[in-house]
C-alpha cells in the first residue's frame, strides 16, 4: 500500500513499500520520519512502521574493529603531484610562448638602420657616378649627405644591436620559463603518492 513520507516538514510521496524500506536501510530516511499509508489519517514513526529495519547495526566485535584499525591510510600526494604537473606546464607553455614572441617584437630602430644602409650604398654608388663622370658640383653634396648619414647610421645599428640583445634576452628568460617548467612537469610524473 503506498506510503507518504514527511521528512524535516516535508512532505513527499506516495512511495511503496519497498522504496521506503531501502531508503530506510541505506540512511536516506530516519526510523524517527513520519509516513502515513494510503487511506489512513495519522502519522506514525516510520521505525514503528517497520520495526527493525533502518536500526544502527550492533558495534563490530573485537576482531573486527582490530582489522579496521590496521587497514591501510588514504593515500597521500595527489596535490602535489598535479600540481607539480599542472604548474610545470603552465611554467613551459608560458616560457615558449615569451620566446616564440620575443622573435616578433617589432624594432623601429632596425628599421631605420635598415634604411640607413640603403640609403647610404645609393649615395656611395652617386657619389662614384658623379666622380667618374667629372661632375664636382654634384660631388661636394653627395659626399656631405653620405657624411651625415653615416653619423646617423652608426646611431641607429646601435639603437638595433640593443634591441636585438633585448629581445634575446626575453627570448632567453622564455627558454628558462619553460625548461624550469618542463622539469617541474617531469618531477611531477615520479611524484609517488603515499
Amino acid at each position: 500500500m503506498p506510503i507518504y513520507i514527511n521528512k524535516n516538514g516535508q512532505q513527499s510521496g506516495p512511495y511503496e513499500d519497498h522504496v521506503v524500506i531501502d531508503q530506510l536501510k541505506n540512511g536516506s530516511l530516519s526510523p524517527n520520519d513520519l509516513g502515513v499509508k494510503h487511506g489512513e489519517s495519522s502519522w506514525q514513526r516510520l521505525g514503528d512502521m517497520f520495526p527493525g529495519v533502518g536500526v544502527a547495526e550492533p558495534p563490530p566485535v573485537a576482531s573486527e574493529a582490530r582489522a579496521a584499525s590496521t587497514a591501510a591510510p588514504p593515500k597521500k600526494g595527489g596535490c602535489l603531484k598535479f600540481g607539480l604537473i599542472g604548474t610545470g606546464l603552465l611554467f613551459l607553455l608560458l616560457g615558449v610562448s615569451i620566446a616564440v614572441g620575443s622573435r616578433f617584437i617589432p624594432s623601429v630602430s632596425c628599421t631605420l638602420a635598415e634604411d640607413d644602409a640603403h640609403r647610404i650604398d645609393k649615395l656611395r654608388s652617386d657619389l662614384k657616378k658623379a666622380t667618374e663622370e667629372g661632375k664636382f658640383d654634384r660631388i661636394g653634396p653627395l659626399q656631405l649627405e653620405l657624411n651625415q648619414r653615416l653619423s646617423g647610421a652608426e646611431v641607429s645599428q646601435k639603437n638595433c644591436n640593443d634591441d636585438k640583445f633585448r629581445n634575446n634576452l626575453i627570448g632567453g628568460a622564455g627558454g628558462v620559463l619553460g625548461a624550469i617548467g618542463f622539469l617541474m612537469a617531469l618531477i611531477g610524473l615520479f611524484v609517488k603518492r603515499k
